[in-house]
């Protein structure tokens, strides 16, 4: 009796969905994923290869967690992850963009996309959810230095990750009053491939690509089994009351008014069709 009342009262471990950190063994790369994908934002020790603030997106095949065993893969085993073996792969080009899903700040008419992040945080960490804050020193907009405060939130279940922007002013070298009324933030998507496939919706934008669209990616897939193909990327951002969803300098954007100081929210995330539950 004793036996099966301590059998009746473990409990099974939980297995996480959601997972995120750190990366210190891919310069300062933060990385994390849910169910349906996993992404990265690049950190300080990537800056001499002008990196930007954008996303990095890494498709995944099934809802089983992959970052860890991506990096292990790359850095230790020595096989890209820029090749599917089957649990997926990174073909997303971000360079100095947006990515997919990365903040962007219309001033001037101008996109200015920012660097890589100076400060990493985890701020609750669960196996149902994950939520970290990015703080980047120097974003340049127009004459302007500002200070990024991005804080992402990725949730079981849900394909969008929630992001909470608030830039402020650097007033000992420059103050930031003369562009408030012209400043437009929100989420953007880099595109790889044609504007046939981009498609606006209410609050947002949704760009569908052809997942080899880097040919460097499409090259060493090929070269490894002979594919041609990997399925299509669907990328999404939602921009609550966006004023502007237009492609504007190779990104498409979903943008509104913003104050210095304010809190912005917006979301932004990625399926692909090979996904399978």
């Amino acid at each position: 009796m004793a036996l099966l009342s301590l059998t009746a009262c473990q409990k099974q471990a939980v297995q996480p969905k959601v997972y995120g950190r750190y990366v210190p063994e891919r310069k300062d790369d933060f990385a994390w994923e849910n169910e349906y994908a996993a992404f990265r934002m690049y950190g300080p020790a990537l800056r001499p290869e002008n990196p930007s603030n954008g996303v990095d997106l890494w498709l995944k095949a099934s809802p089983e967690l992959v970052v860890d065993s991506f990096y292990y893969r790359e850095h230790v085993l020595g096989l890209p992850y820029h090749i599917n073996y089957g649990k997926g792969l990174d073909c997303y080009k971000v360079g100095h963009t947006c990515g997919a899903g990365g903040l962007v700040v219309i001033a001037d008419n101008k996109t200015w996309i920012g660097g890589p992040y100076d400060r990493w945080e985890i701020i609750e960490q669960t196996p149902e959810k994950f939520v970290f804050r990015l703080e980047y020193d120097s974003l340049q907009v127009g004459e302007s230095i500002l200070q990024e405060s991005i804080t992402i939130t990725a949730q079981s279940g849900d394909p969008l990750n929630r992001a909470e922007v608030v830039l402020t002013s650097r007033e000992e070298l420059s103050p930031c009053e003369a562009i408030n009324a012209q400043l437009l933030v929100g989420g953007g998507i880099y595109l790889h491939d044609t504007i046939d496939q981009v498609t606006i919706i209410e609050d947002g934008v949704v760009y569908e690509e052809d997942a080899l669209s880097d040919k460097t990616a499409a090259q060493m897939n090929y070269d490894y089994n002979g594919s041609t193909t990997q399925g299509r990327i669907r990328i999404t951002v939602h921009t609550p009351d966006a004023t502007v969803k237009e492609v504007r300098d190779g990104n498409l954007i979903a943008v509104k008014p913003y104050t210095i100081g304010d809190t912005l929210t917006y979301y932004f995330g990625a399926t692909w069709s090979e996904w399978k539950e």
